[in-house]
């Protein structure tokens, strides 16, 4: 390695001055040296103190910035922070904290794409077929909600796949390639595993208690896996944001904070305030013929949980659920364990409750949304329940609540 050779003749810098300073006023200069170490101090403790107090009301509450890979993105927090007598902006604080881990948790626990050393998830089921393994107590609860309500539809993780590649396609020609409706591979695989999913002999959860839960996956399926290339075989795919956002507010309103709402960008609410201080909105929406009409908006008081099921976009996540051909030909995620395809009643159900929580309220109107046509009298059964629908015929709509209060329009 070369040296390198200083230029001689480069600018120096000029001798530093030694000056001496006066001993006189040294009190003085003290006690101003003093002063602004208070005035500084009193600066700081001012504007902590303001952190803290922070604007009271109706706030949005994000994600800690700089977390680990999180569900936040999906789902939208509002809060009315200091509106319980604490500081407004350390209850906002607080709740960040909060919402930050159980996002992070909930992204984990649903996630089929890999493992986490934290946590046995569904990743971890998929992948240990026919072993009993200890999960996380929220993901065994999820698990065994939809196994109760017998929505076998959670088998269909191989379609789920093969459908997000079908709405993540540039363009038609792609798209139908991945379309049991247009592409006769496609609907041999779709009917295939629709006939694996159906048999409780080649796929089923076992649940042992304490948190214990075991796949149960027959020798033919595994060997048909095996051949395909399948890395999943139970996903809550399009329902995965109905249980996420009932996690999300069962451990926000755990920890006793109430006045706020969730919403998710695929159209489920939980609304958590038992005050009844408070009239809320949730936005009405019809798909008449190709167009998407705003019909008015549903107010409500909380607490609420809102279900939208609905064939077309409404949000962002949609985008890999949802394909739309150039003939506006629309391919929707409720894919059904019938035959592997989506079928969808209506171009849309709204199902509320202040009794239940989203996953539920799914779990109970599913069947409804999957049949030929929606039945008012299927409908009103669920009223029983408290389970509450809206829904359109001919452009207008109906609804088997009649305490319904609507705004129409833009009044």
């Amino acid at each position: 390695m070369g040296r390198t050779v200083k230029d001689p003749d480069r600018r120096r810098p000029k001798p530093v001055q030694k000056v001496q300073l006066s001993e006189k006023n040294v009190g003085r200069r003290i006690v101003l040296v003093v002063l602004f170490l208070a005035i500084g101090s009193g600066f700081l403790v001012y504007g902590f103190m303001n952190f803290l107090r922070g604007d009271s009301g109706w706030r949005e509450i994000s994600v800690k910035a700089g977390s680990e890979l999180n569900c936040g993105e999906d789902f939208t927090l509002k809060y009315n922070v200091g509106a319980s007598g604490v500081s407004a902006g350390g209850e906002a604080k607080a709740l960040s904290l909060l919402y930050t881990d159980a996002a992070v948790k909930g992204y984990r626990l649903f996630n089929i794409d890999e493992s986490f050393d934290d946590l046995t998830n569904l990743y971890d089921v998929n992948h240990h077929p026919n072993e009993v393994l200890t999960v996380d107590p929220v993901l065994y609860d999820a698990l065994k909600k939809v196994s109760d309500a017998g929505c076998r539809e959670i088998y269909l993780g191989p379609l789920y796949a093969s459908f997000e590649n079908l709405c993540t396609s540039n363009d038609d020609a792609i798209a139908a390639q991945f379309d049991p409706e247009k592409n006769d591979d496609a609907a041999e695989e779709a009917a295939a595993v629709a006939a694996f999913a159906q048999n409780p002999d080649d796929i089923s959860l076992e649940f042992s208690g304490e948190n214990q839960v075991c796949l149960h996956v027959s020798d033919a399926y595994l060997a048909y896996a095996s051949e395909m290339g399948y890395s999943a075989y139970v996903d809550f795919f399009w329902m995965k944001n109905a249980f996420l956002i009932d996690y999300l507010a069962d451990t926000i309103r755990g920890e006793g904070y109430q006045l706020g709402i969730i919403s998710s960008k695929d159209g489920f609410v939980r609304c958590l305030d038992e005050t009844g201080g408070k009239s809320y909105q949730y936005p009405l929406y019809h798909l008449s013929g190709n167009e998407i009409q705003s019909y008015g908006v549903m107010t409500y008081e909380g607490p609420k949980s809102i279900v939208f099921f609905h064939a077309y976009q409404a949000g962002s996540p949609d985008a890999y659920r949802y394909y739309q051909y150039q003939d506006k030909t629309m391919c929707t995620p409720y894919l059904s364990v019938a035959d592997g395809k989506d079928h969808t009643a209506a171009s849309e159900l709204i199902v509320y409750s202040g009794e239940y929580g989203c996953a539920n309220m799914l779990l109970a109107a599913f069947s409804d949304y999957q049949a030929e046509s929606l039945s008012r009298e299927s409908l009103e059964t669920l009223t029983s329940q408290n389970i509450y629908s809206i829904w359109f015929e001919d452009d207008e709509m109906q609804t088997t609540d009649e305490d319904l209060a609507v705004i129409l329009g833009n009044e």
